[in-house]
């Protein structure tokens, strides 16, 4: 990184330099239901959740209530309760999980005034889409090991 660019210019590179896209709730959504297919069919304690992936125990519940809400996961309460997935980690896709944290549409919304912005526009919506198409075909038992 050149030491002319502006202080805000460094930070952005670097937020961005490993080519991380999707928002970080996503990505422990990810990991949860990455750890339940591992457990699958079994419930598991969200206290467990958080010991396995790293992800803190608030967190790992505030996520888990979006997942439940999307159906992505079920939740059992009470002592012998837990977390588990609603279906075999084979018919799970990383997509899904993605589209219940990132926003549906690609990101550059804006009126296409001139032929180049709407080759800009164009372009980004190519790239939003193709950014998702390995999510889409990578199940949850592709993660696990089990597929």
């Amino acid at each position: 990184m050149s030491a002319s660019r502006p202080r805000f210019a460094q930070a952005r590179r670097s937020r961005y330099e490993d080519g991380m896209w999707l928002n970080q709730r996503t990505v422990d959504a990810i990991r949860i239901m990455t750890a339940l297919a591992v457990a699958h069919p079994r419930l598991t304690k969200a206290a467990l959740l958080s010991e396995r992936t790293g992800i803190t125990p608030l967190n790992v519940q505030k996520t888990a209530n979006i997942l439940v809400q999307a159906g992505l996961i079920d939740a059992v309460r009470g002592p012998q309760g837990g977390l588990r997935l609603p279906r075999e980690p084979a018919l799970l896709s990383v997509g899904e999980i993605a589209r219940a944290f990132e926003p549906e549409d690609c990101p550059v919304n804006f009126l296409s005034v001139t032929p180049a912005e709407a080759r800009i526009s164009n372009l980004m919506f190519r790239a939003h889409r193709e950014f998702f198409r390995p999510l889409e075909s990578t199940t949850l038992a592709d993660l696990a090991g089990a597929g």
